[in-house]
């Protein structure tokens, strides 16, 4: 999960090589085969202070299902990126690095353990795949941090059941004014009242880690 204070922006990602890295591809059961051991393996998220937060995670099933949406959805030649805001341990955004119609799978997340447990699962997973990790990029930081623009999202997938109303209208705030047109937004909670430049394309009922069916939103900037 998230919160509104302001980070200095830094980037868990791969650096840039001058040598460019062939991306690995594969259907969404491979990459649940591959990545489902890892994260069993995997320490559970823990925080101290005042970065205790709520914390769960998108299922696999649900994950798929996102991937199955977004390609059946038409996108704007430049809306090419998956975007997880508080993405955590990394699980979605090493997923859609792996299969989806993504250039680049980005995951902004402000606890530093959470960061720390993501990198450790993308290490495990170059081990045995060494280029899965040449489209992830990972950034300890705000969501809200103006450094990020989301003018080149395909799709924004955010956690946001415990958000409180100022975080929730200010996020949906800065989607609205950023993301291009026909570009989806998948959300554990939608706005009310919903920003005028999104569109409600359906409410349904998928699996997360706190429920088997969770109330999952997928939203159209329009």
């Amino acid at each position: 999960m998230e919160h509104t204070g302001t980070r200095h922006l830094r980037s868990r990602g791969q650096t840039k090589s001058k040598t460019r890295k062939q991306h690995v591809s594969l259907n969404t059961d491979a990459v649940t085969a591959i990545l489902a051991p890892i994260y069993s393996d995997l320490a559970v998220s823990k925080a101290a202070g005042h970065h205790n937060l709520t914390y769960g995670e998108i299922e696999w099933e649900t994950l798929k299902y996102i991937v199955e949406y977004a390609r059946k959805t038409p996108a704007q030649k430049y809306a090419t990126k998956f975007y997880d805001l508080g993405c955590g341990r990394g699980r979605s955004i090493l997923y859609m690095g792996l299969t989806g119609p993504f250039e680049q799978s980005v995951g902004i997340e402000v606890l530093p353990e959470r960061v720390s447990l993501a990198k450790e699962a993308l290490n495990k997973l170059k081990a045995s795949i060494p280029n899965a990790g040449s489209k992830v990029r990972m950034y300890e930081a705000s969501f809200l941090n103006p450094a990020f623009k989301y003018r080149d999202a395909r799709v924004v997938f955010v956690s946001n059941l415990c958000f409180d109303s100022e975080t929730q209208a200010a996020l949906f705030r800065k989607l609205e004014n950023e993301m291009p047109t026909d570009s989806l937004v998948f959300c554990t909670k939608a706005p009310s009242p919903l920003p005028a430049a999104f569109k409600l394309l359906s409410t349904e009922r998928k699996p997360m880690s706190w429920t088997p069916t969770s109330e999952f939103n997928i939203l159209q900037h329009v």
